[in-house]
């Protein structure tokens, strides 16, 4: 991300970055709503990408004009951009024409998980690619330009631990031996101010761990620090703090201090090359060598526990296909299991696979593994990597050859050579994982950079038609000021729609209602609020400060989301749904209760639910809780019509194409008839949900007569069809029933 704005201001400097185009990019060419009619023969197509086409298109500008026009006209071309597994070295109209960032934006909107191959072109391209590489850590580096009166500040990560950086530091300069550490927490601050003090006097260093732990000592931390004085402390002194990011943690200490953070690496090639460049050079030429056999051996299974190590913490950002549980396996585990694998080899003369395996997967790694799933997982992948085969020269870690194990030497530097040699970009097949698994990592890595990206940008700045932010956030309230309708009469809708025994509905509309009025409130007050700080009539709060800047970022505020249905669309989508949402209730009070109902478009969708069993049960007398919903997902061939509700009874399984066309036959025919009366039907319902339980093509044949009876009689029936290979599900969205 920063080698991303650090392109962006050279090539502001430079005069080459179109300002618009820079802030669509970051808003993820998001809150267009679509004036052109998407192609009727793209379904490859999704909405969320002719949106973002549209927004494209809005620019007028070459290459953006007419781009949508161009996209339909030229839309065989674009379908095999979008197919390809490298989109971006395909051609497509104009691309010659086009900036890295206009490319970019292309494969953000047709091609969302290559988007960051299209970010590295454009950093490349400005920078070099030296810059698509995150530099290694040096420690020793901000050890240098610090004093005895400077604090070095450790800002901690999730899965990254300074403390080994920071011993290996002290041995390299011979102050293992001449260090104090203190862990902060309850009653540990007389400790911490003892050892500074010794520190001062005797030339120590001073390690205080977990300072977010302590807040209450924070202020005696702060006074500390300001007593240093170079004329009274010793010129060894250091005083190293570890923090999590805290606002208790004292400001003067932080500006005065050496920040440095230490995170994990990203990427298998990262990490790769962050275990072997932590490698001392002594260890590895001394380990292992009574013979050429052990130093073969052990080069080529340090490679492969490298790799291991880089592999199941790269599974993390896969979500739940990587682990069921997220681990946080640390440079400690790898640390352990190198020694281990020393020892071991040092002492036996065959290699004894099944004590590394189960040293490494069962004790040092696998004692975070908690998943018992996760504990075969990380059995089976280790079993690739201490195994016999691995000694050969042959032996890949992947199916196309990419990865392995280099071949024998006797320095570290063949083996970071070759791992500088690695693909930036990862594949899934090192993880044993499918080519799928990765759209969806790539997509919202791809996400998450630019609206980290995005958060970071001055809010003073304007967008690219040269408006000021004030003007901004003034029109776009007030435009969603006349876009959102005021609160609900609750007690209108109340006398219109009463408690009813026999229809929950009507409680669910009101509590629905209540629901969304909350919402409406909050939101409705912070943009009029919003528009009044522009103006300098109110002040601007905290709560305030975070509309606008979701505003200025298209993000959905905090403060809705906390009193919102949930929902992960952009803000003017988000707008656009609330709208849409609100709209169906009025409906429902207008012209009362639906022939189908939007299910996601409630609130709290299970107290529909609930309200559907309520009516069936209690117009029926059955007990509530002998009702249960039942669904069946289908492969859908043909989807005549969506409906929403689907009442305790199995699809209806037929076995020929015959059989399928007479049902259809008959429930058409039956549609045209109004058969006996309401009693009867009553009967008949009750007599139809026993034979769909059987659930089985030879009940329906014998029952051929019966076939009319198998719906609802007492509403308009609005009936869709699914066809599948082998079966049809008839569904009715029969408010009773």
């Amino acid at each position: 991300m920063f080698s991303l704005l650090l392109s962006f201001k050279a090539m502001e400097v430079d005069s080459e970055l179109n300002v618009e185009e820079k802030k669509l990019l970051l808003l993820a060419l998001g809150g267009g709503v679509p004036q052109i009619p998407r192609p009727e023969n793209a379904s490859w197509l999704t909405d969320v990408s002719w949106s973002r086409i549209c927004v494209l298109d809005k620019i007028g500008k070459n290459p953006w004009q007419k781009f949508a026009t161009i996209f339909k006209d030229k839309l065989s071309i674009w379908k095999d951009v979008f197919d390809s597994e490298r989109p971006a070295e395909q051609p497509w109209p104009n691309k010659e024409q086009m900036t890295p960032l206009q490319r970019a934006l292309v494969l953000l909107a047709i091609r969302t998980d290559c988007t960051i191959t299209g970010l590295q072109e454009v950093i490349a391209g400005k920078l070099g690619k030296k810059f698509l590489e995150p530099p290694s850590f040096n420690l020793e580096k901000s050890f240098n330009s610090s004093n005895q009166c400077t604090p070095l500040i450790f800002v901690l990560s999730s899965g990254a631990d300074p403390m080994a950086e920071l011993m290996r530091l002290a041995t390299k300069l011979g102050m293992n031996e001449k260090q104090q550490s203190v862990s902060l927490g309850q009653g540990q601050g007389p400790k911490a101010e003892k050892a500074i003090e010794e520190g001062k006097e005797g030339g120590l260093w001073v390690i205080l761990q977990n300072c977010h732990l302590a807040p209450s000592w924070m202020p005696v931390l702060e006074v500390k620090v300001e007593e240093l004085n170079p004329d009274k402390v010793a010129d060894s002194f250091r005083l190293w703090l570890t923090a999590m990011p805290s606002p208790d943690f004292p400001v003067s200490v932080l500006q005065n201090g050496q920040k440095m953070t230490l995170e994990p690496p990203r990427g298998l090639k990262s990490n790769l090359l962050r275990a072997f460049s932590s490698i001392e050079p002594e260890w590895f030429a001394e380990s292992c060598t009574k013979d050429q056999a052990c130093k073969h051996n052990f080069r080529k299974m340090l490679f492969g526990l490298c790799f291991f190590h880089a592999l199941i913490q790269e599974r993390c950002t896969y979500g739940p296909l990587g682990w069921n549980i997220p681990y946080q396996f640390s440079e400690p585990d790898r640390t352990i299991c190198m020694m281990q694998l020393r020892m071991f080899l040092e002492e036996n003369q065959n290699v004894p696979y099944p004590a590394l395996r189960y040293t490494a997967a069962e004790a040092n790694y696998g004692g975070r593994v908690t998943d018992v799933n996760d504990r075969r997982c990380i059995n089976y992948i280790l079993s690739d990597f201490y195994c016999p085969d691995i000694l050969k020269d042959d032996y890949k870690f992947s199916p196309s050859g990419v990865y392995f194990a280099p071949a024998y030497s006797t320095t570290t530097d063949s083996y970071i050579e070759y791992i500088r040699s690695l693909p930036i970009n990862q594949m899934p097949e090192a993880f044993g994982l499918h080519a799928n698994a990765n759209l969806v990592m790539a997509i919202s890595e791809a996400l998450r950079l630019l609206r980290n990206a995005a958060s970071l940008q001055p809010k003073t700045d304007g967008g690219g038609d040269g408006k000021k932010t004030d003007d901004i956030l003034l029109e776009t309230s007030t435009k969603f000021l006349g876009e959102l309708p005021k609160p609900f009469d609750c007690e209108a809708v109340s006398a219109k729609y009463p408690v009813d025994y026999h229809q929950s509905m009507n409680t669910v509309l009101t509590q629905e209602l209540l629901r969304f009025n909350k919402l409406i409130l909050k939101v409705r007050s912070t943009l009029s609020d919003v528009a009044k700080a522009t103006k300098g009539l109110v002040v601007m709060s905290p709560e305030l400060e975070s509309v606008a800047d979701g505003i200025l970022v298209n993000e959905t505020p905090s403060v809705w989301q906390a009193v919102s249905y949930p929902s992960l669309k952009p803000l003017v989508g988000y707008v656009n749904d609330l709208c849409a949402r609100l709209l169906f209730l009025q409906t429902w009070i207008d012209s009362g209760i639906p022939q189908t109902f939007w299910l996601s478009g409630f609130y709290f969708t299970q107290s529909f639910l609930t309200g559907q069993l309520q009516n069936y049960a209690r117009k029926f007398k059955l007990p509530i809780d002998m009702l249960l919903w039942n669904y069946k997902a289908s492969v859908v061939v043909v989807v005549v019509v969506v409906v929403v509700l689907v009442v305790v009874r199995p699809a209806v399984d037929l076995s020929t194409v015959a059989e399928k066309q007479r049902i259809v036959t008959a429930i058409n025919n039956d549609n045209n008839n109004n058969h006996g009366n309401k009693k009867n039907k009553s009967k008949n319902h009750h007599n139809n949900s026993n034979n769909l339980n059987n659930n089985n093509s030879s009940n329906i044949n014998n029952n051929r007569s019966k076939n009319k009876q198998l719906f609802c009689h007492n509403h308009q029936l609005n009936i869709a069809w699914v066809a599948t290979t082998t079966t049809v599900d008839f569904k009715h969205n029969c408010c009773c029933c």
